[in-house]
């Protein structure tokens, strides 16, 4: 009887390459609906204006002790926010641009989706009641304003990450004087030394806390997740269309959790461990 050799390396190399070939895992979804995030270190900053030309609700400054967390690199995007929602509120269209024009509430929303997405355990429950957060749930949430200035700072004391004054704002972010009205496509600029863009600028953050004008002189300095109650939800970063000062790492802007607006957006954050 006559042996057939075959030369089975072909084969062997189609198997070992099929699960790079395939689709993506079936509970995380396509690439697309991935979440690429920086790991933030646990450690200690100095919150608030540490250079001296801040506003009363940035002062006094004080000690804050984080835990480590994961941070999104950058604003979640219009093509994320469309394909978990399945919808686009954004007013300034683009694909890679980041989302904005949602509620905060629509932003808890997107974080329990896209947990439930991922098949992580989501960290709101009662959004449309008496929203709460659970910190130990490994889903995404909106960081707390301690985390935010603190990933934003990247071990920094400076008003941005690049350093002080206006030159140094235009190398890490999009502001009033470099837009033309307009967000723009997210992580063009330098990157803090995190590996976060988009930090100063482009759109405001959403963040957990409410606000209180005052909070800094009693507020707490473990894992702080702000005031008790409030009116308003802090969000941070500045934006496209303010001006210098407010895409500090320090500033502290706020609007009603109801409200949408056009140059506020979400950077997501999950539990290190």
């Amino acid at each position: 009887m006559k042996t057939i050799r075959m030369n089975l390396t072909p084969y062997i190399l189609l198997l070992l390459l099929l699960p790079v070939l395939g689709c993506s895992d079936d509970d995380d979804g396509p690439a697309s609906q991935q979440l690429d995030m920086a790991l933030v270190p646990a450690g200690s900053f100095t919150m608030g204006d540490q250079v001296g030309d801040g506003f009363a609700e940035e002062k006094p400054t004080r000690s804050v002790t984080l835990s480590g967390f994961y941070m999104s690199n950058h604003e979640v995007t219009q093509k994320l926010y469309q394909e978990i929602m399945g919808e686009n509120p954004s007013h300034n269209k683009g694909d890679s641009r980041p989302a904005e024009n949602m509620t905060w509430f629509k932003a808890l929303e997107f974080c329990n989706a896209l947990s439930a997405k991922h098949g992580y355990t989501p960290c709101y429950s009662d959004i449309a009641g008496t929203p709460a957060v659970d910190m130990n749930a490994n889903g995404y949430r909106l960081p707390t304003e301690a985390e935010w200035e603190y990933a934003c700072r990247a071990g920094t004391a400076t008003n941005y990450h690049t350093g002080n004054g206006e030159a140094n704002l235009a190398r890490a972010g999009w502001y009033s004087g470099n837009t033309n009205g307009s967000t723009q496509d997210v992580g063009k600029k330098e990157a803090n030394s995190f590996g976060l863009f988009d930090t100063h600028g482009n759109v405001f953050e959403w963040c957990w806390d409410w606000y209180k004008s005052d909070y800094y002189k009693d507020g707490g300095t473990s894992n702080p997740t702000g005031p008790s109650g409030g009116s308003e939800r802090v969000c941070r970063g500045g934006s496209y269309f303010v001006f210098e000062y407010g895409c500090r790492s320090s500033f502290r802007s706020y609007l009603k959790p109801s409200i949408p607006s056009r140059d506020i957006g979400i950077r997501l954050v999950r539990k290190a461990s």
